[in-house]
């Protein structure tokens, strides 16, 4: 018969020692060796104890919890249920041991800090009677695994109904006596579900266990660290992998966050392959720096590099925020199936031990690791997808020429374009398609990922390949993604150990830039793609552009990122860990741009002609170093226990970027900026800043009921001036564990019952490296070099702060049928930076300063329901609800204009004190004019005679005057009419997730929502609008419907020529409620069987899946998507519909196999 298993009760000390807080190398290798080095502790302990009537059991763990001792012992050999009594006071481990085993037939030895327990072979009468009632038993043995194979270190077997139990060892074998053969097992993990099984006088029972979601979620990532969910005081929710990877294939993780959690609105603007969405946790915050959050990944704080200007996204503005956010970070990059677990922390107790970089929320991603003891296995998989581009409907070549001909009839101009549309000499003999023109046909995606993990005794590792491949729904578009990830954790001794993590990708993103949809829709369609001598058809109107020409150009990124990390950690004493890490995170984009002849090249608002072809190039690097020293400690004393960390981290960033202009390319093959005839511009520029940190946290509980969180960081930046470089960043929380109370424990309904409240200060640094000070540079006058003013300096700037408050009930009812969160919040942000306008004289008109507050508040609610739990079926329900309200709550009166509106924000947008960031203003339509008698008593009640302009008639939109000169209505229509009539930010927005399993399969449905926010449709406007700005475009097929005296019921504005009504101002006539229900994500995947894999052989699990993606919207806004963000990527001209590259429905079918 084999032995027993062996098991060591680890409980941790602790044990205080000061940490300086600029740590030196030297000083951490000298008392890692120091400790190493250390013997005879087991001599000296004295321990004071005082139980009475007790389980042996209970008398161990504690001389363990406050001793650096641990027991060793056969389970046959100790008796743990065994009822003692002690009673010593600061007395020798031998004389205490001594007491203790008294007659009762267990020696022990000390073995420096080991005490083996061992059964006397000259044992009392008593002790012989006992073992021959064991011998009597029934002894059962086995092994147990995980659905991989995985053995279960630590898994606890437990005789049912009895206090005998035992642990599983590093093979996940385990022995254990029961009473009888008819005995009932529970085996349990956590992380796993629990099963039970009759012994039914078996002697091997090997048990596989089950992954349990509810309790994989009981442990969640925080700020350099993790907690028990049930031991949380601030907001942080966590999400479920397995609901990110049903979207495959998921290019960026950032566009699968989308609805997963209360708190956190994600908006995807543009269909661009590889483009960023959009991440607000809690609001807007700044004005100036970037509102996305702090992304954290494997203990790696990422944050974007806001002075390197990033190419490649649609739109032309190769500094815009999106590019910014999306690909000049790794979270863009990060392979979706290399993600182990996510975590968000909203409130300011949970986030703020990241002090200046946490206003807007942190996401800490971690990524897989292997298993130690665990055998080597790879899991593989492959996706195939094919997509389907949502567009508007334009005009053919006919409807074209009749159009254009009835606007022209219409109006009452006679230049000569409208006698050439009048004569037909304008119109062409073609009827192109252009949209099938630039496509590819169907486009395609395709997604290959190899995974390995496995571990030995003292190590564990993991690695994995990905490569991502997307086509646009445009030639000449699309995003290439290749990664490569490896950790590795290395026990060198009990003490001490060290472990790396790297993460390299390589992307190429092919984008169109200048907004390709928006020329699609506008291009001539009477005209070919070439003209009858082989150039590209142009017509001579204003920004008509062919759509090919501007498909065939090149608007490439290429970008390569590095994160990467080593550490060494050494335990001092038990619970107590030091823990020292570098890291590196390097990105290197290359981005390249060519206009062929005859394309309007928007970013540089020049039109190219034949043979003058136009080209920029732009080489840009950033790096950023990290040194992390951290001291933990957890350990518990009876009732209390103490979670802790204290740390010190110094960051340097350096970027450098080079760019350069040419044109007059001979053809648009040879397209290198070399190749060009004139070299137009080149500029370059280095910078570079440093982050000094020191922060810590102590997470307390008393009976695991009572919980306080207390949290500060002080962070000195080099992005301030020297009297403001320092700031301080506290948080505190507090928690009551209701369900914990005596009077909950026994009740039949509820689980779990916590309330917490938290408060404390982050803030935001986000923003150039120079904005304090005053920079010049070099610029050619003439023939000579000068110096030029080029930003005015600061050095005033202070930190941008922002309070939070945080309340929030979690619970769990009905033996966790139902489980969720309500909270509600307020967020004030303090000194927001913006770019202030300055007098003219000094040559430059603008500085960064702190010019006012806002404030977000808001209420979130999390439900998650088991609605069915069978063996063979189950239906899961999830569901979030969240609202945030936002209010500019001060400006500086010097940085208001006359009006009180802050303004100088890209689109125009404007911000008033005490409204809402990202209002849309203008004017309010009243339908359309039906007769012109209503016109001409408008025109008489104006003192101008002119009510809106003097060529107005029937079919024009008719605007409301609610304002003027006095503040009263004045009878005409001016810009004093104008008001708030639209807010794009959504009252509510949330994410709903149905998830039903049947056997081997398993079907989910996931629908993300937004309720309340406004869309200015401005592509719409145009496709229907026939103004001087946009003479000779094509229309989308709504115009069709435009009010003549034939057609009155319409909403669709009279066509013609000039518009001199100027029927496509912003009004509340093409501002519509863009709420909006989206079946984002359907999945039905099959996972075979045992009975069927056993006969595959070296496989351990297959999986095959079929996946949709945006395959319905309900809503009643009438463009394209309702989820369209703005042009100009900002949250204060947010809302403004310019038909960007299309959302695309997307149809996945794939397989995963384990082996």
């Amino acid at each position: 018969m084999k032995k027993n298993n062996e098991r060591a009760l680890k409980i941790w000390v602790f044990m205080k020692l000061d940490l300086k807080m600029k740590l030196s190398f030297l000083l951490f290798i000298t008392v890692m060796f120091q400790m190493l080095a250390s013997e005879g502790y087991s001599q000296k302990t004295k321990v004071t104890l005082e139980l009475y009537n007790v389980n042996l059991f209970e008398v161990l763990q504690d001389i363990e919890s406050k001793t650096d001792l641990s027991f060793f012992f056969k389970n046959t050999d100790v008796n743990l249920n065994s009822k003692v009594s002690i009673n010593v006071k600061d007395k020798r481990i031998e004389s205490t041991l001594e007491d203790l085993f008294k007659g009762t037939g267990t020696t022990f030895k000390i073995k420096k800090n080991q005490i083996i327990l061992k059964h006397n072979s000259r044992k009392s009468n008593l002790e012989k009677e006992k073992l021959e009632i064991v011998s009597q038993q029934f002894e059962v043995k086995g092994k147990i695994v995980d659905e991989n194979g995985i053995p279960l270190l630590g898994a606890t077997v437990v005789v049912k109904g009895t206090g005998r139990g035992v642990s599983a060892n590093k093979d996940g074998k385990y022995t254990i006596v029961a009473n009888n053969g008819n005995d009932v097992l529970v085996f349990s993990y956590i992380g796993f579900q629990n099963s039970e099984i009759l012994i039914n006088n078996k002697s091997t029972i090997n048990v596989t266990l089950k992954e349990s979601i509810e309790k994989m979620e009981e442990v969640v990532l925080v700020g350099y660290g993790k907690v028990k969910k049930e031991n949380l005081t601030g907001s942080v929710s966590t999400i479920d992998v397995k609901n990110i990877a049903n979207q495959a294939p998921t290019v960026n993780i950032d566009n699968a966050l989308q609805g997963q959690v209360a708190g956190v609105y994600v908006s995807s603007s543009t269909g661009q392959p590889g483009a960023a969405a959009r991440i607000r946790i809690r609001g807007t915050t700044s004005l100036l720096g970037s509102n996305q959050p702090l992304f954290v990944i494997d203990g790696i704080p990422v944050v974007p590099n806001s002075n390197i200007p990033i190419g490649g996204t649609e739109g032309g503005n190769l500094g815009n925020e999106l590019a910014q956010e999306g690909l000049s970070t790794p979270i863009g990059n990060i392979n979706t199936s290399d993600i182990e677990s996510i975590s968000i922390l909203k409130d300011a107790s949970a986030a703020a031990i990241y002090g200046s970089r946490a206003a807007n929320g942190v996401i800490i991603i971690n990524t897989k690791q292997g298993v130690y003891s665990g055998k080597t296995k790879f899991d593989a998989s492959v996706s195939f997808s094919s997509q389907n581009a949502q567009t508007l409907d334009v005009l053919n070549a006919a409807q074209f020429k009749d159009v254009w001909t009835q606007a022209v009839t219409n109006g009452s101009r006679n230049d000569a374009f409208a006698r050439s549309v009048l004569d037909g000499s304008y119109f062409g003999d073609a009827d192109t398609d252009w949209e099938k023109e630039v496509g590819p046909g169907i486009p395609l995606a395709t997604a290959y990922n190899l995974n390995v993990y496995g571990g030995s005794k003292t190590t564990r590792y993991s690695a994995s390949l990905g490569v991502n491949t997307q086509e646009g729904v445009y030639d000449n578009t699309g995003f290439d993604k290749y990664t490569f990830n490896t950790n590795l954790d290395t026990k060198i001794n009990d003490r001490w150990s060290f472990g790396t993590k790297l993460n390299v990708s390589s992307t190429d993103q092919e984008s169109v830039d200048g907004g390709l949809t928006q020329l699609i829709y506008n291009f001539r369609p009477d005209l070919t793609v070439f003209d009858e001598g082989g150039n590209y058809s142009f017509s001579s109107q204003f920004n008509s552009e062919n759509p090919v020409a501007r498909s065939n150009g090149t608007n490439s990124n290429v970008t390569l990122l590095v994160l990467g990390s080593i550490y060494t950690q050494i335990k001092l004493a038990k619970g107590l860990k030091l823990k020292s890490l570098f890291s590196l995170n390097y990105n290197n984009g290359n981005q390249k741009s060519f206009y062929p002849a005859y394309t309007f090249t928007g970013g540089w608002g020049r039109l190219t002609g034949d043979g003058d072809g136009y080209a920029q190039e732009s080489r840009s690097r950033f790096t950023n170093t990290l040194w992390q020293n951290t001291l933990t400690y957890e350990g518990f004393f009876g009732k209390h226990n103490i979670n802790s960390v204290v740390g010190v981290s110094f960051e340097k960033n350096k970027s450098s970027n080079t760019k350069g202009w040419g044109e007059g390319f001979f053809n648009d093959v040879l397209t290198n900026i070399n190749s060009a005839t004139v070299f137009t511009d080149a500029s370059s520029f280095e910078s570079g800043s440093g982050l000094e940190s020191y922060f810590g946290r102590v997470n307390y509980d008393y009976d695991n009921k009572y919980l306080l969180t207390l949290s500060a960081r002080v962070d000195g930046s080099s992005k301030f001036a020297k009297d403001n470089q320092y700031a301080f960043f506290p948080a505190a929380a507090l928690a009551w564990r209701i369900s914990g109370e005596p009077f909950l424990r026994n009740n039949k309904f509820i689980d779990e019952l916590k309330i917490r409240a938290s408060l404390g200060k982050t803030g935001q640094q986000d923003f150039g490296d120079y904005a304090w000070r005053t920079l010049y540079e070099t610029e050619d006058y003439g023939p000579d070099p000068s110096i030029i003013l080029t930003q005015l300096g600061n050095d005033k700037l202070k930190w941008e702060t922002t309070d939070q408050f945080d309340l929030g009930l979690d619970f769990s009812l009905f033996n966790s049928r139902l489980s969720g969160t309500l909270g509600y919040y307020t967020k004030e942000t303090k000194d927001a930076l913006f770019t202030a306008i300055t007098p003219g004289n000094t040559g430059v008109n603008r500085v960064i300063a702190n010019i006012g507050n806002t404030k977000n508040e808001g209420y979130e609610l999390e439900l998650k329901a088991s609605i069915i739990r069978k063996k063979d079926f189950a239906w899961n329900v999830s569901f979030n609800i969240s609202k945030n309200d936002n209010t500019l709550t001060k400006i500086s009166d010097d940085f208001k204009d006359d009006d009180g509106f802050l303004t100088g924000f890209p689109g125009g947008g404007r911000l008033r004190e005490g409204s809402p960031i990202g209002l849309i203003y203008g004017y309010v339509a009243d339908g359309l004019f039906q007769e012109q008698s209503e016109i001409d008593n408008l025109n008489e009640g104006s003192e101008t005679g002119i009510y809106q302009n003097s060529l107005t008639a029937p079919g024009d939109i008719k605007f409301l005057d609610i304002n003027g000169p006095d503040g009263v209505p004045d009878g005409r229509i001016t810009n004093l009419d104008q008001r708030v009539i639209g807010d794009t930010q959504p009252d509510f927005f949330g994410g709903i997730n149905n998830t039903f399993t049947y056997k081997g399969f398993s079907l989910s449905t996931f629908f993300t929502y937004s309720i309340g926010n406004d869309l200015d449709a401005f592509g719409l406007a145009r496709g229907t609008n026939f103004a001087s700005t946009f003479i000779g475009e094509n229309k989308i097929n709504t115009v069709l419907n435009a009010w003549s005296p034939e057609n009155t019921d319409t909403d669709i504005p009279r066509a013609v020529y000039f518009d001199p009504n100027n029927n496509d101002r912003v009004s509340t006539h093409y501002v519509y409620d863009a709420s909006y229900l989206r079946l984002k994500t359907v999945n039905l995947s099959y996972n075979f069987s045992k009975q069927l894999i056993n006969q595959l052989k070296g496989i351990d699990r297959v999986s095959v899946y079929v996946t949709g993606q945006n395959l319905f919207t309900v809503t009643d806004y009438p463009g394209a998507d309702p989820e369209a963000s703005n042009l100009y990527n900002n949250d204060i001209s947010a809302g403004r519909d310019n038909n960007r590259f299309p959302i695309s429905k997307v149809f996945t079918t794939g397989i995963k196999i384990g082996f």
